[in-house]
């Protein structure tokens, strides 16, 4: 009987051995081991890839991203083969930064089990290639500019006088843009920028950009002695005096300009615009030897319905807000008649019109005016613009200093039809549409 009882025992012993082994086999066969060194093997500025350790009998491999937003893990990805063990993030941003997880899996009887711990990884693309603008808008002054860069936590800047960049100087800045004072004019500059991230407090830095080159400007000032060998050219602006916009008045910033420079313009204006808020513009002009003219009271009437009282009204308000009777007088909208050849003769008016029309108050837009003006402007041609338009003030910024190292002197309507003519003042009454082209056709 004892020796039933021992071999019961041992059976018992036995059974539960085998199922103890057949327990912890099935454990093992659901068990995954944790993905290890994960390691970001490669990044550009637009994609990044990282790679593990190869998990035995893993089936595959989830990847998870973390959302800031939620504060939690996301699957990003499930790469379905264990003998893969990297992975790339393609189309994101420069500069972008992401926390990754990997995780094995593997299936036993139709069920998936997942890696219990998982390695993360912070992993990130490299800033952007930066586009950089120069310019120099002023004696020695040099301007770099660009456009904000997203994700990046600064910028490095390096310029030189040598183009493989010895001896330069470098800034790093967190603002977009940047400008140097004081350089000697007529030396070349070579500029460089690139854009960093900050991670842990060490800064990963971007490529570098194409390097620019520019030659810093000299003083540009216009004499104030017409050569009348040298091309001229008359800037004209049509219905003003401006009204202030956001603080600033477009009369008021072309006239700064043209003092800048020492170059005059044409003010054609309307009667009924001039108050005490701007009439200090026309007491500027008078200043600065521009010409005060005349475009009708209010801008009103147009060819034939324009009236002598039209004309004769706009001058009173000039001569009593400014001591002075303006000189010459534009048509509303280019279109003539007789009745304002009779008028112009009586007050001693020539006539001016145009023969470059950038359509300022059609486009609004500064480089549009400039480009078109800088291409179509010629000796003896009067430049036709608006002065109301603070789009026309930026381009005539642009504009003026563009003419005097094109070697234009910049004069107004009537100084320059005089000069062009060999000194005969032009004829009141007299539509002119450049320096020797008249026309009094009317309607």
């Amino acid at each position: 009987m004892a020796k039933k009882i021992k071999i019961l025992t041992c059976l018992i012993i036995i059974a539960v051995l085998v199922g103890a082994c057949a327990s912890i086999a099935v454990v093992n066969a659901k068990s995954v081991d944790a993905v290890k060194k994960v390691v970001m093997a490669d990044n550009t500025s637009s994609s990044l890839s990282i790679e593990w350790d190869k998990v035995k009998k893993a089936d595959g491999y989830f990847i998870y991203s973390f959302d800031e937003k939620k504060e939690e893990y996301e699957k990003l990805d499930d790469i379905q083969d264990g003998t893969i063990c990297s992975y790339q993030l393609k189309d994101i941003e420069g500069g972008a930064v992401y926390k990754l997880k990997v995780t094995a899996y593997k299936y036993f009887n139709n069920n998936l089990y997942e890696s219990e711990e998982a390695q993360t990884i912070t992993a990130y693309a490299l800033p952007s290639v930066m586009d950089i603008a120069l310019s120099s808008p002023e004696e020695g002054i040099l301007s770099i500019e660009w456009t904000e860069q997203k994700n990046a936590s600064g910028y490095e800047l390096e310029y030189s006088k040598n183009e493989d960049f010895s001896d330069s100087v470098k800034e790093t800045l967190t603002e977009v843009g940047f400008k140097v004072e004081k350089l000697t004019p007529k030396d070349i500059y070579f500029v460089r920028a690139r854009s960093f991230i900050t991670l842990d407090d060490k800064n990963i830095y971007g490529e570098w950009s194409e390097t620019g080159s520019i030659e810093i400007a000299e003083k540009i000032v216009m004499p104030a002695d017409i050569d009348p060998n040298k091309p001229i050219v008359a800037l004209s602006f049509d219905d003003g005096p401006a009204y202030a916009q956001d603080g600033k008045n477009s009369t008021e910033e072309i006239l700064k300009v043209l003092e800048k420079y020492g170059a005059r313009a044409t003010f054609f204006m309307c009667g009924s615009r001039i108050n005490n808020s701007n009439k200090k513009c026309l007491e500027k002009e008078i200043e600065l030897g521009c010409e005060l003219g005349n475009h009708t009271y209010d801008h009103s009437h147009y060819g034939k319905k324009v009236t002598a009282n039209d004309i004769k009204k706009s001058s009173d308000a000039i001569k009593n807000a400014s001591g002075q009777y303006p000189t010459i007088f534009r048509c509303p909208g280019g279109t003539m008649s007789s009745a304002i050849q009779q008028e112009c003769k009586k007050e001693g008016l020539p006539i001016a019109y145009w023969s470059v029309d950038p359509q300022d108050w059609k486009y609004k837009n500064a480089d549009t005016v400039y480009n078109f003006t800088i291409k179509h402007v010629y000796d003896g041609s009067i430049i036709l613009m608006h002065d109301i338009y603070p789009s026309t003030a930026d381009a005539v910024k642009k504009l003026v200093p563009q003419l005097i190292k094109e070697g234009y002197q910049i004069v107004t309507v009537s100084e320059m039809l005089t000069v062009k003519n060999g000194g005969k003042a032009p004829t009141p009454g007299q539509q002119y549409v450049d320096y020797d082209t008249i026309n009094n056709n009317t309607k």
